[in-house]
């Protein structure tokens, strides 16, 4: 039993590191012409210590505004993913798949390096296949390209900075237990008149289907 026990904490720290970067800096150069030091894993613990209630929903949503390489969001996506279990999140037949997609699709982020956000998005798919692994599950064929729609959507390319009235997502919500509707919302709120209209969601989709659809 002892033995059994250590494997898994050795097998969980290292799906930890390959999830957590512990470079700081990729060049001098990135440094200069885009002011990018990626966050230590130490610090990354200790700020998400600050918000623990955050966890115990899967949907609490988090903003990274620069994201870097996804330091912050590997994490926050794997102790997220950490607390999916059968009982909380079992309406769906698919309970396992819908309830990995509704943890990515509360967590945004902004980075000004397309490098950065692709790097992110594969780190991300990394940690979700290694909670599949960890707990003996297979995803459902569709399931990879719905995963890599909502990151599309959610990890994206931009300045928070200097053009946050640019910069638009979607707010996903769960229906009848497998689809998705989609209300699309700026980061910058937009100045209110007598002739504003609020964004209406978009018709419910099953998420099987999410990867088929263009609208992003």
């Amino acid at each position: 039993m002892t033995s059994t026990t250590t494997d898994e904490r050795q097998q969980a720290d290292e799906r930890r590191s390959r999830r957590m970067g512990r470079e700081q800096i990729k060049s001098r150069d990135r440094v200069r012409d885009l002011a990018e030091v990626y966050t230590h894993e130490r610090e990354v613990d200790a700020m998400l210590a600050f918000v623990p209630d955050m966890f115990e929903s899967i949907e609490s949503t988090f903003l990274e505004p620069a994201c870097g390489n996804g330091n912050f969001l590997v994490e926050i996506l794997g102790r997220k993913l950490a607390s999916i279990d059968e009982q909380r999140h079992g309406a769906s037949e698919n309970l396992f798949d819908v309830a990995v997609l509704r943890a990515a699709a509360s967590i945004y982020a902004i980075d000004i390096s397309d490098e950065n956000v692709a790097e992110a998005h594969e780190r991300m798919t990394e940690v979700v296949a290694s909670e599949f692994e960890r707990r003996r599950r297979t995803p459902t064929p569709a399931f990879g390209s719905a995963l890599a729609s909502i990151l599309g959507a959610n990890v994206i390319c931009g300045d928070a900075l200097n053009g946050a009235s640019e910069i638009s997502f979607f707010e996903w919500k769960v229906v009848d237990g497998e689809s998705f509707t989609r209300t699309p919302f700026s980061l910058e709120e937009p100045e209110f008149d007598l002739f504003f209209v609020p964004p209406e969601p978009l018709a419910p989709i099953h998420y099987t289907d999410l990867g088929r659809d263009d609208t992003r």
